[in-house]
């Protein structure tokens, strides 16, 4: 056991929301005593058993008030607010926060260079300097979230695109699998293994083709798939740093977990497929 029982969630979101129920289900179990929620004045988030409270992301008093007593702050902050997280480290570092775990999720942004993931990169080292130590997560494409029209995976239209040839492999894994991974680390791992660490978790590794064969399959639909090459999504990056669904595609292609899945770290842990996020109405 970690010895960690009072946690915090700043953003209660896409992925947030994940995280916070398995959390409140490790409180039930006796594991976890306190799970505390940030949340932005205004935002009506209601979760039974947490500590829902409201604070100024641009204000460290505000938000070191709220983490009083905690032992980890989780980030799941969206990706268009990343630098909030120095404000919340330094409260969390004010309020004897003993571990922060940054919202980095998805795939290896460590290894990864320019654009938005090198911002990622300078606002890591700058967490690392603020402290607390960082245990930082990598789990994949969330397979029950990326089919939706923002990222051009709308799969129940009929037509997707992707970048490349679609024949390279990923790694994915649920938002609830994501969730269960990380609160089975923070809470079972000793603390000296926690703090300044990267744990990686895979559910499933398939290439974008191979997930919608297995649609196909299951559903009796055809998909078209538009491919996009490498370097044509290079060229709209370059062009335009700020065309973040280019390089969302580019990153695909380019950028896995980093490392070996430290699966084996849960042995119970049993994910669901790809194809078990993929709509199919």
């Amino acid at each position: 056991m970690s010895g960690h029982k009072s946690f915090a969630v700043a953003g209660a979101g896409t992925f947030g929301a994940y995280v916070v129920k398995e959390l409140l289900k490790a409180k039930a179990e006796g594991t976890v005593n306190d799970v505390v929620v940030l949340t932005r004045v205004g935002s009506k988030v209601d979760f039974e058993g947490a500590r829902v409270i409201a604070v100024d992301y641009n204000d460290k008093e505000s938000i070191k008030a709220a983490l009083s007593g905690v032992d980890v702050v989780i980030s799941a902050i969206s990706a268009f607010v990343l630098n909030v997280q120095s404000t919340i480290a330094a409260a969390a570092k004010e309020a004897g926060v003993k571990l922060f775990v940054p919202s980095e999720f998805a795939g290896d942004a460590e290894s990864a260079r320019g654009g938005f993931y090198a911002a990622k990169g300078d606002l890591r080292a700058s967490l690392r300097a603020i402290g607390p130590p960082l245990a930082l997560f990598y789990t994949g494409v969330w397979s029950d979230f990326v089919w939706n029209q923002f990222l051009q995976l709308d799969i129940l239209s009929g037509k997707i695109t992707v970048g490349g040839d679609g024949n390279y492999p990923i790694s994915w894994t649920s938002r609830t699998d994501s969730a269960r991974f990380i609160v089975h680390i923070l809470t079972r791992l000793p603390r000296e293994r926690l703090e300044n660490s990267i744990f990686r978790c895979e559910a499933d590794r398939k290439s974008y083709n191979e997930v919608v064969r297995l649609y196909e399959d299951k559903t009796g639909k055809k998909v078209e798939v538009e491919y996009i090459p490498a370097s044509v999504l290079t060229e709209r990056v370059n062009e335009n740093p700020e065309d973040v669904v280019s390089y969302i595609q580019l990153s695909v292609v380019n950028m896995g977990l980093g490392g070996k899945p430290d699966n084996d770290l849960f042995p119970d842990w049993k994910p669901a497929p790809a194809i078990d996020g993929v709509p199919l109405a």
